[in-house]
């Protein structure tokens, strides 16, 4: 698939940090341009020239700071002096690299160091850094990406730079880019490079090239499983912070009576059928089963956790101490909710899909096209999609039964059991569980209200259960 950036094309940088301030000058080469800094940030920004910037921080960079009384107080200690380092780091050279669109990301992380200890689940980093990427990255597409999408043009490049990452958050920042670009990539052309410089610390060198250690074509994935074993909670007790039972339960019916949480899951159902759908190649019913989910659903979610972060400062005479306690997890159905935040978003804003429990051919075909990856789902559509233009040579008709306008009343067995195979092997228009009506040359097709609860459940069974 060939890939051609052009004025359309969205770039965006997105670099891990660890401790900037203990870090070291060196030569960076990158594209036949070298640039001596403690950082790559300034030689990225010249050759790349992102038109967002996003860089990654853990909130463990407090631990070296005194006197920190709140947890946010110790987040806008870091984001201050993050700013004040790519401001120094920029402006000095000459080129005045824009600082507009770099945007600092400071998210939980866990570890024990000299004077903090940092307490709660790792996998609570990778739902942040997901969300925050999702939705920073839909809205730098913006309302481009159906023109782009249309044109099938490249839409996106990302690079990230891992040259400065440390520990985990820099596996779980890769897990997170790859898993939302290849969403993306359904819509339009997404590339992904990946950026690490030699090493600096132990070789003596101080003269580093940046290397693009992965460089690909994104292709479309949907990595989208079920999860039962929380009853989709999304957010639970955190059994790595050592609570009291007390706390446990106080915690637990706090959230159990949470409106957001509860609203929520009154969708869950909903949104594994919509997304089993998408996965399986079933026009009707991603349109029959779509539930918006936006980033103002999500947000509740994200403030409700932090504000079960909780800091504990101690200080004696000679010596201080900080833990921090997350004392909530994300569970993994608040990872299939953001991929569900991701999918609904494209569908609405570029092919504006909404839910209809009836709806035209011509909504069908606007979706069609990102099923284009997928030869064997898309040979079965684009057949079913021309049985149903065949229709247009018959009289108007209200809706009956697809088999007895297709086949015909008399040779029509109509027949009320649901068979799942079949169901599947024609991308959900069997000629039992679709109903059909033409007026002035347009077609019009619903599922039979009948049928709905067992292509429901069989969609949702249909989908890979989680660990």
């Amino acid at each position: 698939m060939e890939f051609r950036v052009n004025m359309d094309t969205t770039k965006i940088l997105v670099a891990i940090w660890g401790n900037f301030s203990a870090w070291k000058d060196a030569n960076y080469r990158y594209k036949n341009k070298i640039y001596t800094s403690s950082t790559t940030l300034p030689l990225l920004l010249d050759t790349i020239k992102p038109n967002y910037t996003y860089i990654i921080l853990a909130d463990t960079l407090m631990d070296k700071y005194d006197n920190i009384f709140t947890y946010q107080e110790g987040l806008a200690r870091i984001k201050n002096e993050a700013g004040a380092f790519i401001k120094e780091k920029i402006r000095s050279y000459p080129t005045k690299l824009k600082e507009d669109n770099i945007n600092i990301l400071i998210l939980p992380a866990v570890g024990t160091f000299s004077r903090s200890r940092f307490v709660g689940n790792p996998n609570n980093f990778y739902a942040l850094v997901y969300f925050e990427l999702a939705r920073n990255i839909l809205r730098n597409l913006g309302s481009k990406l159906a023109f782009i999408s249309e044109n099938n043009k490249p839409c996106l490049e990302l690079y990230l730079d891992i040259t400065h990452g440390l520990n985990f958050m820099t596996m779980m920042t890769y897990r997170a880019v790859k898993d939302i670009l290849q969403i993306i990539a359904y819509f339009c052309k997404v590339r992904l490079i990946v950026l690490n410089s030699d090493p600096l610390v132990g070789s003596g060198n101080i003269d580093l090239n940046i290397n693009e250690i992965e460089k690909i074509n994104v292709i479309p994935a949907f990595n989208f499983y079920k999860y039962q074993q929380h009853g989709a909670k999304f957010i639970n007790v955190n059994t790595y912070a050592n609570l009291n039972e007390n706390r446990k339960r106080e915690i637990g019916t706090e959230l159990s009576k949470n409106d957001s949480i509860i609203n929520l899951k009154q969708k869950m159902s909903n949104i594994y059928a919509f997304c089993g759908a998408f996965l399986h190649g079933l026009p009707i019913y991603i349109y029959y089963f779509y539930e918006e989910i936006t980033k103002e659903d999500i947000k509740p979610l994200i403030n409700l956790f932090y504000s079960y972060i909780k800091l504990n400062y101690k200080e004696t005479s000679d010596t201080q101490e900080i833990n921090i306690i997350q004392e909530t997890n994300f569970t993994e159905e608040f990872l299939s909710l953001l991929q569900a935040y991701i999918l609904s978003s494209l569908l609405k804003n570029i092919y504006s899909v909404e839910k209809k429990e009836e709806l035209s051919l011509e909504d069908i075909e606007k979706v069609k096209g990102v099923f284009k990856y997928s030869r064997v789902i898309s040979q079965r559509l684009e057949r079913e999609l021309s049985r149903l233009k065949d229709l247009k040579e018959k009289e108007d008709f209200d809706f009956k039964d697809y088999g007895l306008i297709a086949i015909g009343e008399g040779k029509y067995q109509g027949n009320s059991s649901f068979d799942e195979r079949n169901f599947f092997a024609h991308c959900g228009f069997g000629y039992n569980v679709i109903q059909v009506k033409k007026h002035s040359n347009l077609i019009f097709i619903r599922p039979k209200k009948g049928m709905i609860n067992q292509i429901k459940d069989a969609i949702n069974r249909s989908l890979p259960l989680g660990g």
